[in-house]
């Protein structure tokens, strides 16, 4: 039993103090410079205390730069992410905890192992991959050189999906967490449920719309919202897979963010902040309206 110390409470309150301030500080960092002016910043630096410039810096981004196209580039690629995982997770852990095939834990197994190889590990991979997605067909044409027997010389087909949408979202769509935690609640499911369904005519499909699909609501919803702010977050990859301004994330088009400057030059950082803090909102929003959503889905409370 923990006995009531005031000792305790202060320690508590203390180390709390000392993580909101550890969390909040670069948030604060960043809203103060975004406040400033650039001539100002090339004065005097960072500075802790805010100016006044704040708005004027976020007209400068909404009309000047490429951040507006490269916010809705971020939404779609975040929005096609988010339903392609949600529906290869739903499927997937359908199909391993209600058939009983076979090499189902094998396969279940192969999944997972996704978890440990994120994208940015096989970078270089998927730009090869994405760069020519007829790879394997060409490789199955010309084995044992059928192709070249047949037609006088080996296939060589080329189909690039750089440079698109489809581009930046396939790749980022090969992960197996949401798979995990749908495996996980629908073991928790009654296995009469299955047999009922069966009983009173429903096919798989059928049983896996009418029945498992809205029992899945609330894990589904929180993997929803954590998929999007993790898509609409990425870097790496859209970096990679898009070359063109009119297709960069607005992630990406942070990094690029400055008007009219030479590379020599020192970057507009207070520009920079208020991108941020544009880009920010989205995700900020979302977590802010269902947060309650993320954790009862997650730890599958009725509440």
């Amino acid at each position: 039993m923990i006995e009531n110390s005031r000792s305790i409470n202060r320690a508590a309150i203390a180390v709390l103090a000392i993580g909101c301030v550890f969390i909040l500080m670069p948030l604060v960092f960043v809203l103060v410079t975004a406040t400033q002016t650039y001539g100002h910043f090339l004065r005097e630096g960072f500075s802790l205390w805010p100016g006044t410039n704040l708005i004027e810096n976020i007209r400068t981004v909404w009309e000047v730069t490429s951040l507006p196209q490269q916010l809705w580039n971020s939404l779609v690629v975040a929005v096609g992410v988010t339903l392609g995982k949600i529906f290869l997770a739903f499927t997937t852990s359908f199909a391993v905890v209600f058939f009983r095939a076979r090499y189902g834990a094998l396969v279940y197994a192969a999944i997972l192992v996704s978890i440990m190889l994120p994208l940015d590990l096989m970078v270089i991979t998927a730009y090869q991959v994405s760069a020519n997605v007829a790879l394997p067909v060409n490789a199955v044409a010309n084995a044992r050189g059928l192709w070249a027997a047949v037609f006088g010389q080996p296939l060589e087909l080329k189909v690039s999906i750089l440079d698109s949408y489809a581009g930046i979202i396939l790749p980022l769509l090969s992960t197996g967490a949401g798979t995990l935690i749908l495996v996980q609640f629908m073991r928790t499911l009654p296995v009469d449920l299955a047999r009922a369904a069966t009983m009173d005519g429903a096919g798989p499909l059928r049983f896996m719309w009418d029945v498992i699909l809205p029992l899945s609501k609330r894990p589904m919803v929180a993997l929803l919202i954590y998929f999007f702010i993790g898509a609409w977050g990425q870097f790496l990859w859209p970096l990679v897979a898009a070359s063109t301004p009119d297709l960069h994330t607005a992630v990406v088009g942070l990094t690029r963010l400055d008007v009219g400057g030479e590379e020599e030059q020192i970057p507009n950082f207070p520009l920079r902040m208020t991108g941020a803090i544009v880009v920010s909102i989205v995700p900020l929003v979302m977590i802010a309206i269902f947060q309650r959503r993320i954790v009862s889905g997650l730890t599958y409370s009725d509440r």
